[in-house]
């Protein structure tokens, strides 16, 4: 009898098993490896869009600063409003998606017609649009219940493009495209690099009935970032801070009181050497005639005063900011078409507010909204710079209302640069600060 230690071993045979074990695993490493970017894809292509149409509608809500305003197209144009229904598997994540490459194509052609994507939304009743986000690395969103939401996000740059994010394993999605023309037939709608083709749609009764209503109404279920923080909540309902508020309103009132004492008195006795020019002071305010709807095509020709504002518009290049503001003065004087006018005042404004004069540039950037031949390229810089201003000074109602303008421009501009916004910042404390000097000087006898 033999033990198992003593049987012979082929040394080949050991060595062969050995290479074929090794062979085996590296090709099961392999084929794990292979398949990870299969499922990986397969996983971020899993979303399908459903029932996707496309309707002509006379104007769309969207929510800006917590209230919601109603746009019309500019120049004639059309909007077209595309619906569809997003279905997402797994948790239901969606994105970032790229809107830049969201667009509309004509036929059965891949270049995009002259379509702008103006606002994106979620369908509640109808369709409810959020404002773009306003500065790198923000982003406006929605809660839709249930743990679903919906985001426009901006990234690193300030005027980068926009992304879409959602979560939900079926949302009802809006886009809001304005053209300048009649639309053509049939349309194509390319979004998240696909293209999805589009059904004529029409609105519900309930839908138009809604549409015609308080928005706030059919808006009800959606709940966007809040504006009043739960320990807001609590402490509006506390009877302290009504206290605090009053006894604030009665010195308010004692202080005016107090205020008007001293100024009669110093007038009954001839002192006005304190006083300062009001009207150097005192920002001027926004009105109806500030909030243009329509805008003008730029014309071929400036009119009598061309060689001022060519003239003017070296200064500006060259950073010389005095003069720029002198000869766009004069050029104005002389005679220019109403939408060289426009841009006169609104590159005035640039110059004076480069100059230090907040005030002054403030007027002009008004002047420029008010005119009649205003222009997208002189009321968009002039009510983006107007909107920082008024925030930096506190009045917010002034700030919407130049908001709301722009928004009409392009929902998605990107903010004003840092230095730009620095500017702005510092000008207006320079402001506040004289003010008060004023005030002081008022109450001193």
């Amino acid at each position: 009898m033999y033990s198992d230690d003593s049987i012979p071993t082929d040394p080949m045979s050991m060595k062969t098993k050995h290479l074929l074990r090794h062979a085996v695993t590296a090709l099961l490493l392999l084929a794990s490896f292979a398949a990870l970017p299969a499922e990986q894809e397969q996983a971020e292509n899993d979303w399908q869009i459903d029932n996707a149409t496309v309707t002509e509608v006379p104007f769309f809500r969207q929510l800006i600063d917590g209230q919601w305003f109603e746009r019309r197209p500019r120049n004639r144009g059309t909007f077209l409003e595309v619906r569809a229904t997003l279905k997402v598997a797994g948790d239901g994540s969606f994105g970032p998606s790229s809107l830049a490459t969201a667009g509309l194509l004509a036929g059965a052609g891949d270049v995009p017609i002259g379509a702008e994507l103006l606002a994106v939304g979620v369908v509640r009743t109808n369709c409810l649009y959020l404002r773009a986000p306003i500065g790198a690395g923000n982003e406006t969103f929605a809660k839709l219940g249930a743990g679903n939401e919906i985001a426009i996000l901006r990234e690193s740059d300030a005027n980068g493009p926009l992304f879409l994010r959602t979560r939900a394993p079926s949302l009802e999605l809006c886009m809001v495209f304005e053209l300048p023309d009649t639309p053509p037939s049939p349309l194509r709608w390319r979004f998240a690099e696909r293209t999805i083709p589009l059904a004529a749609g029409t609105r519900s009764p309930a839908e138009s009935e809604a549409a015609a209503s308080d928005p706030l109404d059919s808006a009800a279920s959606l709940a966007s970032s809040p504006s009043v923080p739960p320990l807001w909540r609590r402490a509006i309902s506390s009877p302290l801070l009504w206290t605090a508020l009053v006894l604030a309103a009665l010195a308010l009132v004692g202080g005016v009181a107090l205020q008007r004492l001293w100024r009669r008195h110093r007038l009954a006795n001839g002192s006005g050497s304190h006083a300062d020019s009001s009207s150097a002071l005192d920002i001027p305010r926004v009105g109806a005639a500030h909030q243009p709807t329509r805008f003008a095509s730029v014309e071929p020709e400036a009119g009598a005063g061309h060689l001022q504002f060519h003239d003017a518009m070296a200064a500006l290049r060259l950073g010389d900011w005095e003069r720029a503001n002198a000869v766009f003065g004069e050029a104005i004087a002389v005679g220019l078409t109403p939408t060289f006018e426009a841009g006169a005042w609104s590159l005035r404004g640039e110059a004076m507010l480069n100059d230090g004069d907040l005030v002054g540039a403030a007027t002009c950037f008004l002047r420029a909204l008010s005119s009649p031949g205003v222009t997208v390229e002189a009321a968009l810089p002039a009510a983006s710079q107007l909107a920082a201003i008024y925030r930096q000074l506190r009045l917010r109602r002034d700030a919407v209302k130049m908001e709301d303008v722009r928004a009409r421009i392009n929902p998605f501009a990107g903010d004003l640069g840092p230095q730009r916004l620095e500017l702005i910042a510092s000008l207006a404390r320079e402001l506040k600060h004289k003010k008060r000097t004023r005030m002081l000087a008022r109450l001193i006898p």
